[in-house]
């Protein structure tokens, strides 16, 4: 009895021999998946620098004839691009946690695939961990890399490195920029969890149906707003209370959206642990 209580607790032995095993096994299919998220971001930080450059290279010669100091507008131009380059990758990024995140499960999706995870020699909690240390925190750093890589690439191209950092850099200078960057942070990691958690449930074709679902309730929740704004509400005095609200006590708002979003973070990841948890062989794994 006391060596089965111990198989269903967490051994940091048996979950590094399990991700030894994993990166053995499956090492090809992320090396494909490491090559192609960097890629991505390579190859959108490639498109924009040639057009960067060749802008850039404009001006340059307009300048070379003209005679004019054109350093401050090549200067904008940097930042247009740059500021570019971060507005899509940072798309990309929500996309690419999705991506990973319907692929968490990913090893439940075949008869022979849900066989030969359960007979893997680690407890469930072991397993849990791994596909989420593997997709949502290895992945999430392999897209912050790929998103690095990509503007290192434009800053050899066309220097865009120092206008977008500085740019990073007054931000965090702002007021209450702590309390709004850990909601950013949350608010696109919450992409990840939801996707997970829709592999949990439907393994098979996952991001597909999870994304009818977002879209549903996405549907619903503008049907329901639409209900409320034909609603005779005072909705006056909600933006007067705003209006006045005191200045000093905003990061109280802040602080509420961030224990809102940590909260929805932490309850997909919990749902998607008890499904694994209480996933039965007769139940699940023996079916097709």
């Amino acid at each position: 009895m006391e060596k089965i209580e111990s198989n269903k607790a967490f051994s940091m032995e048996r979950f590094s021999a399990l991700l030894k095993s994993e990166l053995s096994v499956n090492r090809g299919n992320y090396i494909k998946l490491a090559i192609a998220a960097i890629g991505v971001f390579a190859a959108l930080a490639f498109l924009i620098s040639f057009n960067a450059g060749m802008s850039i290279h404009g001006l340059k010669e307009t300048a070379e004839l003209t005679g004019r100091d054109m350093s401050k507008t090549i200067m904008d131009r940097q930042t247009s691009y740059g500021t570019m380059y971060l507005a899509i990758s940072a798309w990309i990024f929500v996309i690419g946690l999705s991506v990973l995140g319907s692929l968490t499960f990913s090893n439940f999706s075949s008869k022979k695939k849900r066989i030969s995870s359960i007979m893997i020699p680690a407890s469930q909690i072991e397993k849990f961990t791994l596909r989420l240390f593997t997709y949502f925190v290895c992945g999430t750093l392999l897209l912050l890399l790929g998103i690095f890589f990509g503007l290192g690439i434009c800053q050899i191209a066309f220097g865009a490195w120092s206008p977008s950092i500085d740019a990073i850099i007054d931000f965090f200078n702002m007021d209450y920029s702590g309390y709004i960057i850990v909601s950013i942070i949350l608010a696109v990691l919450l992409s990840d969890s939801i996707y997970a958690l829709g592999s949990s449930l439907w393994p098979k074709l996952s991001w597909i149906k999870t994304w009818v679902v977002m879209m549903v309730i996405q549907w619903a929740g503008a049907f329901f707003l639409m209900i409320l704004a034909a609603i005779h509400i005072n909705w006056e005095s909600l933006f007067v209370f705003l209006d006045n609200f005191n200045k000093d006590n905003v990061w109280i708002l802040l602080l509420i959206v961030v224990a809102i979003l940590a909260s929805l973070n932490i309850a997909c990841w919990c749902l998607a642990w008890r499904r694994f948890r209480n996933t039965q062989i007769i139940q699940r794994f023996m079916t097709k």
